[in-house]
């Protein structure tokens, strides 16, 4: 299991959002490209970055930027934010990025990434984000009829799909711990796991390598690290 930073990008800035919430935000001094720089000279393996401006409106938004990042650093960068077509999946992966997150677009119309699926199978991971257990979609808003366990199969049998980010939506952005009973659940998909949402400190990190899962590959954590709460270091020394 790695620790995978997040970067999060609204208005060219680095912020961090509570529950989702574009009204409850708060903004860091340091710019997207800064802040990855300083994740990898502190240990980062990896990165997780976010078009937050993008999951609005369904554009690039932030390509600029992002293409900045990847270019800045040396490790592998996972990019997701409103993808919602093979063309920006190429414009991305052209830029550099490892790896691409889709969400609602995997539920909405996945007609419309169908070809990228096939062409950069094994560097497309599914974003799954749960409330209560319901998948849900379109910044939070709308909810899918099919349960996880279900959704996971389809696109892993179907598409090829066999990572996945998983984000606990009321734990994200709330520094109040893992929903540890749920990543459990979700390892019995037998499916590559990242766990994200509600990290807010070394023990809860110890507490993830604990369960001892395989699948657990990764944990995405982002305020708790912005806020010092997490020394990136201490947390990979712990992992070993």
């Amino acid at each position: 299991m790695v620790i995978i930073p997040a970067v999060d990008i609204l208005g060219s800035k680095c912020v961090r959002l509570t529950m989702g919430d574009y009204d409850v935000k708060k903004e860091y001094q340091i710019s997207p490209v800064e802040a990855a720089l300083n994740w990898q000279n502190n240990g980062a393996k990896r990165l997780h970055i976010v078009d937050l401006d993008g999951a609005k409106s369904g554009n690039p938004d932030n390509y600029g930027i992002i293409k900045d990042i990847i270019k800045s650093v040396n490790i592998p960068v996972e990019v997701g934010g409103g993808i919602r077509n093979n063309d920006v999946i190429d414009l991305y992966f052209n830029a550099g990025a490892s790896y691409i997150v889709l969400g609602s677009i995997l539920f909405k119309d996945i007609n419309s990434v169908k070809d990228s699926l096939t062409k950069y199978r094994g560097r497309i991971i599914g974003g799954i984000d749960l409330y209560d257990g319901k998948i849900a979609i379109s910044g939070w808003k709308e909810y899918v009829e099919v349960s996880a366990g279900e959704a996971v199969r389809s696109l892993k049998e179907k598409y090829g799909i066999e990572t996945f980010i998983f984000t606990d939506i009321k734990k994200d952005g709330m520094l109040e711990g893992v929903n540890l009973n749920l990543i459990a659940e979700l390892a019995k998909l037998k499916v590559d796991i990242i766990a994200s949402g509600g990290v807010s400190g070394l023990d809860d990190v110890k507490k993830l390598k604990e369960l001892n899962i395989d699948c657990l590959k990764g944990v995405i954590i982002g305020k708790a690290l912005y806020d010092g709460r997490i020394d990136l270091k201490k947390a990979n020394d712990l992992l070993g």
